[in-house]
């Protein structure tokens, strides 16, 4: 027994040695200045305005056991941000995307690059449906 005691401070204090001399922290790259660009946007608008170079994040509201709106319409280079209001757990499944658990007021977002019909899900409640179109950007 003290044997395999000894044995296993010796590899316990090697496995320590090995994790303290980690690789050191990599320094950040430089990201170029963003000039933001006000879109004007009316009032209870589900969409988000993004500077110039960036798409659109469109709001989707998860909330009694459905997705509000239900379908969205967006470019591609868009965004849609999904957010549980519900107190049960949520998900958002989709054919190219997949979120975790979404607790209430979570969040999930998916950056859409390729036009098409995405028809997406929630797993947990796979009767919650919802539908985003996106529109090659011209």
């Amino acid at each position: 027994m003290k044997r395999e005691l000894v044995i296993f401070m010796v590899l316990f204090s090697i496995f320590l040695a090995i994790g303290c001399t980690g690789n050191k922290p990599a320094t950040p790259a430089e990201t170029p200045a963003v000039t933001p660009v006000e879109t004007p946007i009316s009032p209870g608008s589900n969409v988000t305005p993004q500077p110039a170079n960036q798409g659109k994040i469109v709001d989707v509201v998860i909330q009694n056991f459905t997705f509000n709106p239900k379908a969205v319409e967006i470019m591609t280079g868009d965004s849609v941000r999904w957010k549980n209001m519900d107190s049960a757990i949520h998900t958002v499944r989709g054919p190219t995307f997949q979120s975790g658990e979404l607790r209430k007021g979570d969040t999930y977002e998916f950056l859409f690059t390729d036009a098409g019909t995405y028809n997406y899900d929630c797993s947990i409640h796979p009767s919650m449906k919802g539908t985003v179109v996106v529109v090659e950007k011209k």
